[in-house]
């Protein structure tokens, strides 16, 4: 006579539970390059908007550094570009809202 199996085996590295609910995606690292850029982007644009550009170029340059300072990022030369890329654009969106700010506000 043979024994049949159900074929429930006990394996212990598929015991671990797995959750229903999605991961959210890790702000740092290569997705904060592309904030950095965007932001840098956005603070280049919105220069005229009397400081809101430059709270963009702030938000980009910090973005930027925690993105460059990243491990994932550190070895990935196309990402450590884009990273320094938008720390640059941050930091232009600043200087370009200053001197708006400059020529603005004493005929105001």
């Amino acid at each position: 006579m043979t024994a049949t199996t159900t074929g429930l085996r006990h394996d212990p590295h598929k015991s671990v539970p797995r959750s229903s609910w999605p991961r959210p995606p890790r702000l740092l690292g290569e997705y904060c390059t592309d904030l950095s850029f965007m932001l840098g982007s956005l603070s280049i644009v919105m220069f005229w908007m009397f400081g809101f550009g430059i709270l963009l170029g702030a938000g980009a340059i910090a973005a930027g550094i925690a993105a460059y300072r990243h491990p994932a990022v550190e070895g990935n030369e196309p990402k450590g570009l884009e990273a320094l890329l938008g720390i640059l654009t941050g930091a232009f969106g600043i200087a370009a809202g200053l001197v708006f700010l400059a020529a603005a506000l004493p005929n105001l």
